[in-house]
């Protein structure tokens, strides 16, 4: 098991990492750790990701409720999109980390109404199956925990109409590569849209790729859509 300190150099590196792929701008997003059974090390709200530091790492109970810590920096608040992390967390205990991002070609789809639910690639297929895009909600609001909450149980990987992604991992590297795999996904059927459309795997494929994932150590089942 990391500790705290092994925890915070991650989510650091992680942030500064999602901010320079282009996945966030500004001082949106915000991710997050569960590093035990009742505490969420979190991002601070209104901070730039890429130039996060240690003092803007906040760490809350399951409530969402600041403990305070000496480390923090004056002033510093919590997301108000955290609700968002506090309801995958309790709808999944095999959750230990989450990464919410606005990747800009993914978050394209939500607002052309199209969706990245079919079977194409792979490695998606393996990983993540199907992605699902969350109905609307309001970003800040009670909203959004609860467009979330049900798909969280079945899905690591979720569009946000209109607003963004959130993928879950069982450390903070795997909801990265998770939100990494999300976006090349979205990259990729735009180009194959430009090119004349997309082919989705026949079903026959697509069995055969479920049925090796635990070749890869991938044993968590996943729903992919016909």
């Amino acid at each position: 098991m990391s500790s705290a300190s092994e925890h915070r150099k991650d989510l650091i590196e992680v942030c500064r990492l999602a901010y320079q792929r282009g996945y966030l701008c500004g001082t949106e997003g915000n991710l997050s750790i569960r590093i035990s059974e009742r505490t969420i090390l979190s991002t601070a709200s209104a901070t730039c990701k890429g130039r996060i530091e240690d003092a803007d790492l906040l760490i809350c109970d399951q409530e969402g409720n600041l403990i305070p810590s000496s480390s923090q920096r004056n002033g510093a608040r919590l997301s108000t999109e955290l609700k968002m992390h506090l309801r995958a967390y309790s709808e999944r205990p095999d959750i230990f980390a989450i990464v919410h991002a606005h990747p800009v070609t993914a978050v394209g789809f939500t607002v052309a109404g199209k969706s990245l639910e079919q079977a194409v690639l792979p490695e998606v297929v393996c990983t993540m199956g199907s992605i699902p895009t969350a109905p609307y909600a309001t970003p800040s609001t009670d909203e959004v925990p609860d467009s979330i909450g049900e798909l969280a149980r079945t899905h690591d990987a979720i569009l946000l109409d209109h607003h963004g992604a959130i993928t879950f991992g069982a450390d903070i590297w795997s909801a990265f590569y998770k939100m990494e795999t999300l976006e090349h996904f979205a990259k990729t059927i735009m180009v194959a849209e430009l090119l004349g459309g997309t082919q989705a795997l026949p079903k026959q494929r697509v069995e055969q790729l479920l049925s090796i994932r635990s070749v890869y150590g991938l044993t968590r089942p996943v729903i992919v859509k016909e």
